[in-house]
């Protein structure tokens, strides 16, 4: 390495916080862990195009809040609707948020459900109030999409520890 270009990594070494990190970490490895971080985002992308439901779900950052939103109501087992979502996120128009939805529900990436209780404990009776749910595929795709990757970041931690 150059002198000047050991002075980059040096520089950048101290505005990283490496402390942060599960190992060690030396200036001298701080561009191989560049690389090896590079390739694996380079993998999370390339994962997502495996499949087309998560693929389109994370297309954007507005469907990818959309459809974190609907993934979490899902797994705690909450009422989660249109306009539910358009109060959460509200840089998004309703409209924006019922586009999303009923794309993705056209697409079947959403399934929507008859409505649970509301968060009183009482029964939702409007029938033109449908629960997001992502389809089961999706959801199958979301956990297989993450597994790879937690696998993969583990496989980077051991080669540096």
């Amino acid at each position: 390495m150059k002198p000047r270009a050991r002075d980059r990594v040096e520089e950048i070494f101290k505005r990283v916080n490496v402390n942060k990190l599960p190992f060690d970490i030396s200036a001298k490895r701080l561009n191989e862990l560049g690389i090896d971080i590079a390739e694996e985002l380079n993998n999370v992308f390339q994962g997502v195009n495996m499949c087309p439901a998560l693929k389109w779900c994370l297309s954007t950052i507005k469907k990818a809040k959309v459809f974190t939103l609907v993934y979490q109501a899902n797994e705690r087992g909450l009422p989660i609707y249109k306009e539910e979502i358009a109060k959460k996120l509200t840089e998004y128009s309703y409209k924006t948020i019922a586009t999303i939805i009923d794309e993705g529900t056209q697409k079947g990436y959403y399934v929507p459900l008859e409505p649970y209780e509301n968060l009183e404990g009482k029964k939702i009776l409007d029938k033109k109030v449908k629960n997001i749910r992502p389809s089961l595929d999706l959801i199958a795709s979301f956990y297989n999409w993450n597994i790879d990757r937690i696998s993969k970041i583990s496989d980077i931690i051991n080669k540096y520890k």
